[in-house]
């Protein structure tokens, strides 16, 4: 059992503690997406900041971080007084965030240096992610990091051994018109770079799960050991392109 005295309280993302979140195999190309929340040119022209920025700063990733004090001078882990854990969701099914890993795979492997041959390779192994269909689902990952180890390995039994079934129980996306929308199916985190899997159906009887008109869309998530449970919000205005939620 965690200890029941974290806190959820919100701080400012951190990169480069995030940085080690940024390179992914689930990745794929996709045309240019403009909005406020993207730099205004091709994915394959951002630079390595802005491609974190996506990542961490943007409507399609949300931190939620909990914290507990240990008191006495000295005290805690490693001399810290401070425990922090740190949730990272985002929406994976959102073409920015895909756009994001896949630049800073390109960067990683000095894509813009590369001859055609090169580059030509190094498409072909984001070619899994080119074909990721996302018409029929929503797709949110869950990372996860504490500055005690011993906090993060429970995290990460804990989503390792999960199922769809014991997720379903514990895991929801709402929005005003779908309070807790039940888990489809769930994956365990396999590239620590992208997370868990958790996802959701777009729609429900022929109704989209989120709307222009909704205000928020929430992804809730009861974890052991934190009171209260994970909820992050995501305001549906600020995923909205040309007046449609991209998520």
């Amino acid at each position: 059992m965690l200890h029941p005295g974290f806190k959820s309280v919100r701080k400012s993302p951190n990169p480069i503690r995030t940085v080690a979140w940024c390179i992914a195999v689930l990745l794929c190309f996709c045309a240019p997406l403009l909005s406020s929340n993207t730099p205004a040119k091709p994915f394959q022209k951002w630079t390595r900041e802005e491609a974190i920025s996506i990542l961490t700063r943007s409507a399609w990733a949300k931190q939620e971080t909990f914290t507990r004090i240990v008191g006495g001078i000295g005290s805690g882990i490693s001399g810290q007084k401070e425990i922090y854990s740190t949730f990272f969701v985002r929406f994976l099914s959102a073409r920015p965030i895909r756009e994001a890993y896949a630049r800073l795979r390109q960067i990683q492997a000095r894509y813009d240096q590369l001859d055609k041959d090169a580059k030509r390779d190094i498409d072909a192994s984001l070619a899994p992610g080119l074909n990721l269909d996302v018409s029929r689902w929503i797709v949110v990952t869950l990372g996860f990091r504490s500055n005690d180890p011993s906090v993060e390995l429970r995290i990460k039994q804990f989503l390792e051994v999960q199922t769809t079934e014991t997720m379903k129980t514990r895991a929801y996306l709402s929005s005003p018109r779908f309070p807790q929308l039940k888990l489809a199916a769930y994956f365990p985190p396999k590239e620590e770079e992208v997370g868990a899997k958790f996802v959701f159906p777009r729609a429900f009887e022929g109704a989209p799960i989120v709307g222009p008109e909704d205000s928020l869309v929430t992804f809730e998530l009861d974890v052991p050991g934190f009171d209260p449970d994970l909820r992050v919000n995501f305001p549906v205005p600020e995923l909205l392109v040309k007046g449609v939620p991209v998520l």
